[in-house]
Protein backbone atom coordinates (compact mmCIF):
# COMPACT_ATOMS: atom_id res chain seq x y z
CA UNK A 1 0.00 0.00 0.00
CA UNK A 2 1.64 3.26 -1.09
CA UNK A 3 0.81 6.12 1.69
CA UNK A 4 1.29 9.83 0.91
CA UNK A 5 3.64 11.86 3.15
CA UNK A 6 0.25 14.13 3.69
CA UNK A 7 -2.01 11.40 4.66
CA UNK A 8 0.55 10.38 7.44
CA UNK A 9 0.71 13.88 8.46
CA UNK A 10 -2.66 14.06 8.39
CA UNK A 11 -3.10 11.14 10.74
CA UNK A 12 -1.02 12.54 13.20
CA UNK A 13 -2.44 15.82 13.87
CA UNK A 14 -5.80 13.93 14.38
CA UNK A 15 -4.19 12.61 17.63
CA UNK A 16 -3.12 8.54 16.44
CA UNK A 17 0.16 6.98 17.35
CA UNK A 18 3.04 5.98 15.03
CA UNK A 19 1.80 2.68 15.62
CA UNK A 20 -1.83 2.70 14.67
CA UNK A 21 -0.89 5.07 11.87
CA UNK A 22 1.27 2.47 10.55
CA UNK A 23 -1.59 -0.19 11.06
CA UNK A 24 -3.66 2.33 8.88
CA UNK A 25 -0.94 2.67 6.39
CA UNK A 26 0.68 -1.02 6.10
CA UNK A 27 3.78 0.56 7.44
CA UNK A 28 6.08 0.17 10.38
CA UNK A 29 5.58 2.86 12.99
CA UNK A 30 9.54 3.71 12.75
CA UNK A 31 8.53 4.07 8.56
CA UNK A 32 5.82 6.54 10.00
CA UNK A 33 8.56 8.09 12.28
CA UNK A 34 11.08 8.71 9.22
CA UNK A 35 8.21 9.90 7.21
CA UNK A 36 6.82 12.46 9.72
CA UNK A 37 10.38 13.90 10.39
CA UNK A 38 11.44 14.04 7.19
CA UNK A 39 14.22 11.58 7.66
CA UNK A 40 15.04 9.66 4.82
CA UNK A 41 15.75 5.69 4.74
CA UNK A 42 19.60 4.99 4.12
CA UNK A 43 20.62 4.71 0.43
CA UNK A 44 23.07 2.15 -0.82
CA UNK A 45 26.30 3.65 -1.86
CA UNK A 46 27.10 3.22 -5.48
CA UNK A 47 30.64 1.35 -6.54
CA UNK A 48 31.99 2.96 -9.43
CA UNK A 49 35.10 1.37 -9.66
CA UNK A 50 35.00 -2.23 -10.11
CA UNK A 51 38.45 -2.61 -8.74
CA UNK A 52 37.51 -1.13 -5.35
CA UNK A 53 37.98 -2.94 -2.01
CA UNK A 54 34.58 -4.22 -0.49
CA UNK A 55 33.90 -5.23 3.09
CA UNK A 56 33.04 -8.62 3.89
CA UNK A 57 29.52 -6.74 4.72
CA UNK A 58 29.07 -5.18 1.47
CA UNK A 59 30.22 -8.02 -0.86
CA UNK A 60 27.57 -10.33 1.15
CA UNK A 61 24.69 -7.70 0.66
CA UNK A 62 25.62 -7.39 -3.37
CA UNK A 63 25.70 -11.03 -3.44
CA UNK A 64 22.45 -11.50 -1.69
CA UNK A 65 24.12 -14.02 0.48
CA UNK A 66 24.71 -13.76 4.11
CA UNK A 67 27.55 -12.31 5.47
CA UNK A 68 29.03 -15.82 7.06
CA UNK A 69 28.28 -17.11 3.78
CA UNK A 70 31.01 -14.94 2.13
CA UNK A 71 33.20 -15.36 4.69
CA UNK A 72 33.21 -19.39 4.88
CA UNK A 73 33.72 -18.64 0.66
CA UNK A 74 36.92 -16.79 1.57
CA UNK A 75 37.83 -19.31 4.00
CA UNK A 76 37.55 -22.03 1.32
CA UNK A 77 39.13 -19.91 -1.25
CA UNK A 78 36.03 -19.17 -3.41
CA UNK A 79 36.56 -15.68 -3.04
CA UNK A 80 39.74 -14.24 -3.19
CA UNK A 81 40.28 -11.93 0.44
CA UNK A 82 42.38 -9.20 1.30
CA UNK A 83 43.35 -8.18 4.74
CA UNK A 84 43.91 -4.32 5.39
CA UNK A 85 44.04 -2.47 8.22
CA UNK A 86 45.49 -2.64 11.77
CA UNK A 87 42.66 -4.88 12.99
CA UNK A 88 43.10 -7.54 9.64
CA UNK A 89 39.32 -7.26 8.28
CA UNK A 90 38.92 -9.56 4.35
CA UNK A 91 38.14 -7.28 2.39
CA UNK A 92 37.04 -8.73 -1.22
CA UNK A 93 38.74 -7.22 -4.05
CA UNK A 94 35.18 -5.86 -6.67
CA UNK A 95 37.29 -7.73 -9.70
CA UNK A 96 36.71 -11.45 -7.25
CA UNK A 97 33.50 -10.64 -7.11
CA UNK A 98 32.57 -9.89 -10.76
CA UNK A 99 35.12 -12.74 -11.85
CA UNK A 100 33.02 -14.95 -9.62
CA UNK A 101 29.88 -14.06 -11.71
Amino acid sequence: MVTSRAEVVRLREIGLTYAEIGCRCGISRERVRQIITGVSTKKKPVRNDPDALLTTSEAAELLNVHVNTVRRWSNKGILKTYYVGPRATGDLGGETLTNYF
